[in-house]
């Protein structure tokens, strides 16, 4: 059973790992809104990003050394297969409370054709298991397609190549159904599992379910551009990623039933509902 979080663990500093990508960056911004202590681990950090937090450069490939810092909550924003070799340190440092995201790739590349992906989804899996019998009070965030702040590279290579090129590739009809996350609703989701009591994994997606063609028409519609498609070849013809990605846009990949936000007091956005801000910066200078 997974044990309840410990008094204090929702007011100490906060660890956050993978502090430059994009919930990460989200993470930071709330916490410094809040005024609480974070400390911000990445390869090669990015004070200007977060003046208010303490960075620490670290390799997640190693054990961390934390150097003293004694974190209460420690929210891993990255590679989910990363965290294990953390989860010893993590203990010593006094951590209280664990927030892992990990991913629904390990529900939808688990059959994969692409060995790449199989392996990806196996990664996944068994991190989650390594959390689940890590010593500490924990809880698994899974989000589904994430945008936002134009780091990722799903919406955003999309929308950069229908800006380029004024159209989108479709290998079939596209009606794959999606449910793309805003990174700072999924930071607010970390914040709130980590004061909570909840364990367990969670699959988190946005605020409304698309196809997959929809989610591309309304990233057309928000860089003001007339929805145009051209058709890739057939399928069977795409081989290994390719293929794979290809496939993809007609499976439906909507994992959230709904009842995660709820238990967590939030209610993710709309797709694209900031418009060319969630695309990223610069977005509107270059439609």
């Amino acid at each position: 059973m997974n044990p309840p979080s410990s008094p204090g663990a929702a007011d100490g500093p906060v660890l956050v790992l993978g502090a430059t990508g994009q919930i990460g960056l989200c993470l930071l911004t709330r916490l410094a809104a809040a005024g609480r202590p974070a400390i911000a681990v990445c390869r090669q950090p990015r004070p200007a990003l977060a003046p208010a937090a303490d960075w620490l450069a670290a390799d997640l490939a190693s054990p961390l050394e934390l150097g003293g810092r004694r974190p209460t909550v420690a929210i891993h924003a990255t590679g989910a297969w990363l965290l294990p070799p953390q989860l010893e340190s993590l203990r010593a440092a006094g951590v209280r409370r664990l927030v892992c995201f990990s991913s629904t790739s390990m529900l939808a590349k688990a059959e994969s054709p692409s060995a790449a992906e199989r392996d990806l989804a196996r990664r996944l899996t068994a991190a989650e298991a390594a959390v689940a019998a890590g010593g500490l009070s924990w809880i698994v965030l899974r989000p589904t397609l994430i945008y936002g702040l134009g780091l990722d590279r799903n919406v955003s290579r999309a929308a950069a190549f229908i800006r380029r090129w004024r159209c989108f590739p479709l290998a079939g009809p596209g009606r794959g159904r999606r449910q793309p996350v805003h990174a700072d609703d999924l930071a607010a989701a970390a914040l709130a599992a980590a004061a909570s009591e909840l364990g367990g994994a969670f699959n988190l997606g946005g605020g409304e379910t698309l196809t997959y063609r929809g989610m591309i028409e309304r990233i057309f519609s928000v860089l003001a551009l007339s929805p145009r498609f051209v058709r890739l070849p057939l399928l069977g013809r795409l081989p290994g990623v390719t293929g794979a990605l290809a496939r993809r846009m007609e499976q439906h990949l909507d994992f959230d039933d709904g009842s995660a936000w709820p238990l967590l007091g939030l209610t993710p956005r709309r797709f694209l509902a900031g418009g060319l801000a969630d695309l990223g910066d610069g977005a509107a200078g270059r439609a």
